[in-house]
């Protein structure tokens, strides 16, 4: 007698603002309650189930008996991710489609791990990680099925969609998309090849999982991460107008992982409120910190803005403070034990 997969009668769907009023899975982000695979923090993933990346959890709930699936499942109908990017790609295809997803396990694995990290994996990885972020761009060679979408919730939907009834085109042939990664993927690559050649200094802190990167000019944070060596990494920027600084803690420190293990986060701000008495307020900006709890916090001396997920979008400012004095203090910071602080 055939008995059909527990996970043959889930339909896609997507969590919003407002959630998802029926019982759902909710893969990589987190709705507020309900069964859950996702590596993020707070998760409810079961620990025989764990992984480094949502995709990697969903790869082990795909290969567990069809018996514990069906009973983390219970009468689940849906299975929602509650944001859209490439690890939510990969965990809802090794949920809703796992023989194709098995098939090509380290391929979405890799492509989760570039967007996820922010690291250089391979280019097939990036190049799958790219097409996912920018499916419905003007650029992209399929942007017109999605034209006229507004609502965001609509749109992640429609785009996890098409993704998962094309699953193929995006993973085995990439090619027909390189308007949407070739020109990134050219200047990473080149920035990568630079720095490896003696392009940026590199001093590197182990005990304090700390890397301080130097650079003439700016750099991509994926060639910062690709490179550093560390999880936390202070950019110093040379520019002809001065010099630039930013610190981030890079995404690892933020999910749960399994394998990896980075250093407990730090709250930024007293350091920051430390190079402000050194550095005070000029010219408009000054030094900032975002909240520990921010995926990937910066410390930075510039105008005071929100940032963008993952992108440097923030203005910053040449500061008068000499490299050697930042470093110090920022080496020094991590060396002290920990300071209690508010979490807001």
């Amino acid at each position: 007698m055939f008995l059909p997969s527990p996970t043959s009668r889930l339909q896609l769907g997507f969590a919003g603002a407002n959630g998802c009023p029926d019982p759902h899975l909710s893969v990589d982000g987190m709705t507020t309650a309900g069964p859950n695979l996702s590596h993020w923090p707070g998760n409810r993933t079961p620990p025989a189930w764990k992984a480094d990346l949502s995709t990697g959890i969903a790869f082990r709930f795909a290969r567990a008996a069809a018996a514990d699936q069906d009973a983390f499942l219970g009468d689940v109908q849906v299975v929602v991710n509650d944001h859209y990017d490439t690890d939510g790609f990969g965990a809802l295809l090794a949920v809703l489609r796992p023989e194709l997803a098995l098939a090509r396990e380290d391929t979405l694995l890799l492509a989760a791990a570039t967007g996820d990290y922010g690291t250089w994996q391979t280019w097939r990885s990036f190049a799958i990680d790219r097409i996912v972020a920018g499916l419905a761009r003007p650029e992209s060679p399929i942007g017109a099925v999605f034209r006229g979408v507004t609502d965001p919730d609509e749109l992640s939907l429609r785009r996890y969609a098409w993704l998962l009834e094309n699953a193929t085109a995006v993973l085995d042939h990439t090619g027909q998309f390189a308007a949407l990664y070739g020109p990134e993927m050219a200047a990473v690559q080149q920035e990568i090849t630079h720095g490896l050649a003696g392009g940026l200094q590199r001093q590197q802190h182990d005990q304090l999982g700390l890397a301080i990167v130097t650079s003439d000019g700016p750099r991509r944070r994926m060639t910062l991460n690709t490179l550093a060596g560390a999880f936390r990494v202070l950019h110093v920027q040379r520019d002809r107008d001065g010099t630039r600084y930013r610190y981030h803690d890079r995404t690892e420190s933020w999910f749960e992982l399994v394998t990896l293990r980075p250093l407990p986060r730090r709250d930024l701000r007293p350091l920051a409120a430390r190079l402000a008495t050194l550095e005070p307020d000029h010219d408009g900006a000054g030094w900032h910190a975002d909240l520990p709890t921010e995926p990937i916090p910066e410390l930075y001396f510039g105008v005071r803005a929100p940032q963008a997920y993952g992108q440097l979008t923030r203005d910053l400012r040449p500061s008068r403070l000499p490299a050697e004095r930042v470093a110090n203090e920022v080496m020094a910071f991590f060396a002290a034990p920990p300071l209690a602080s508010p979490t807001r």
